[in-house]
């Protein structure tokens, strides 16, 4: 029986910890031309793991304080508070910037992680980054401009598809997000219907006549003009 109870005292010593689901999934690695969608998915696998991380990403490490002592004819104002007062919450919101950190190393390859090697915050590595793969202000406000300019002159090319032409406006559509640039439903929705070739003029005239285009979703739009190419 003594046996028995030193086996499963033994055994619950090395039952494994609970691990969070999402910290178990491997992070994408970051290549640089991929920044802008790596961002993304990287910013919604920092708030799934736990939201606070992004607190780490978008303010920096989280510095515990504390009111001074009273002193008389003084104002109390906040200071850091030293190790032996931080309570268990203070440590644990301490050490969510590292593993911030390691989960952003984790994503970069050997060239890119020495890049940021020598940053000390999660912050750092992500400002970092930003700037090495998306520039600086100036160049994104460039390119802002440069991709402001090619929404505007948007058409499709004879030698495209009407699948061709659709994949090429989302992804003008989500650079443009990426800058800061956004476009209303309806406008970015007649925007797509115009830029289709002559022999689309009928239907698109159709779907403007009977669908609401500041409601409609560009992928409902798409889906109508594929049918009817399918249908023809």
């Amino acid at each position: 029986m003594a046996e028995n109870t030193q086996a499963g005292s033994i055994a619950q010593k090395v039952q494994p910890t609970s691990v969070s689901r999402y910290e178990t999934i491997r992070v994408q690695i970051l290549r640089p031309v991929e920044y802008p969608i790596w961002k993304v998915k990287m910013t919604m696998f920092l708030e799934a793991t736990d939201p606070k991380y992004l607190d780490r990403i978008n303010d920096g490490p989280h510095m515990p304080t504390k009111l001074s002592p009273v002193v008389a004819g003084q104002e109390q104002k906040t200071v850091p508070k030293e190790k032996k007062d931080m309570t268990p919450e203070d440590i644990s919101s301490i050490a969510k910037d590292a593993k911030v950190r390691h989960l952003l190393q984790s994503a970069l390859d050997n060239v890119m992680s020495n890049r940021v090697i020598g940053c000390k915050t999660a912050k750092e590595i992500w400002d970092a980054l930003e700037v090495r793969c998306q520039g600086t202000s100036a160049i994104k406000k460039n390119r802002k401009t440069i991709l402001t300019q090619e929404y505007e002159h948007f058409a499709s090319r004879s030698d495209e598809t009407l699948t061709d032409t659709y994949d090429k406006f989302c992804k003008l559509l989500n650079d443009l997000s990426m800058v800061d640039k956004e476009y209303d439903i309806e406008e970015s929705n007649l925007k797509f219907l115009l830029s289709l070739p002559e022999r689309w003029d009928l239907k698109a005239t159709t779907i403007r006549d009977n669908y609401d285009l500041a409601e409609t979703d560009l992928d409902e739009i798409y889906g109508l003009l594929k049918t009817h190419e399918l249908e023809i």
